[in-house]
């Protein structure tokens, strides 16, 4: 386990400094920590290894690093009611998962992370997809391997839309079940349809 620290470095592969850890993010349902906020960025912890004295280096570089949501997003919230601060933290350096329930005791969020272990994807059908601040649709159906990695997700835009598949290499970030994705419009034609009647046969 590693004991995350507000204020400590946060670089990226080559050694350029990204920015500090300003937040964590906690899911209480789970009681994990699953982001941290650099450059009010959200970076997920399963993208980060501890470089000792340095601090920690994520597994993106500058560019990818922009891309990731900001950490206002309408999916977080501030500790509130039921949440104590454990010893050296104040509720202020703590946000919440906004689909996350507190139960009736203190709740004293974690600190710490399992650099041994990689966050599962929570993408799943009616995840919500999101470039930037923009609503895209949401994810009709997910395509994983045998190890349950994420190979694509169908994108259903709503009733007027196209329904498309997106590669894996396109999500930037999830937060909750909340899929943030690296498209442009353009982007968006440019990816092949998914065609309805094949998705209503395999009982999708």
């Amino acid at each position: 386990m590693r004991e995350l620290r507000i204020g400590e470095d946060v670089l990226a592969p080559d050694g350029e400094r990204l920015g500090r850890v300003e937040r964590l993010v906690v899911d209480p349902n789970a009681d994990r920590v699953t982001h941290v906020v650099v450059a009010d960025r959200l970076l997920g912890v399963a993208r980060l290894a501890d470089a000792g004295a340095d601090g920690l280096v994520a597994q993106v570089g500058r560019q990818d690093f922009e891309k990731l949501p900001e950490a206002s997003s309408d999916q977080l919230h501030p500790a509130g009611e039921g949440w104590q601060p454990p010893t050296g933290h104040t509720l202020q350096h703590f946000l919440s998962l906004a689909e996350a329930i507190v139960g009736q005791g203190p709740y004293v969020p974690p600190v710490e992370i399992d650099m041994d272990l990689s966050d599962v994807h929570e993408i799943s059908p009616e995840s919500p997809v999101w470039s930037g601040k923009e609503r895209l649709g949401h994810v009709a159906e997910v395509t994983t391997d045998d190890s349950g990695r994420l190979i694509d997700f169908v994108l259903d835009p709503g009733l007027l839309g196209r329904r498309v598949r997106v590669p894996a290499g396109r999500v930037v970030e999830v937060v909750g079940n909340n899929v943030h994705v690296d498209l442009t419009q353009e982007d968006l034609e440019n990816l092949p349809s998914e065609d309805v009647k094949d998705w209503i046969d395999r009982g999708a």
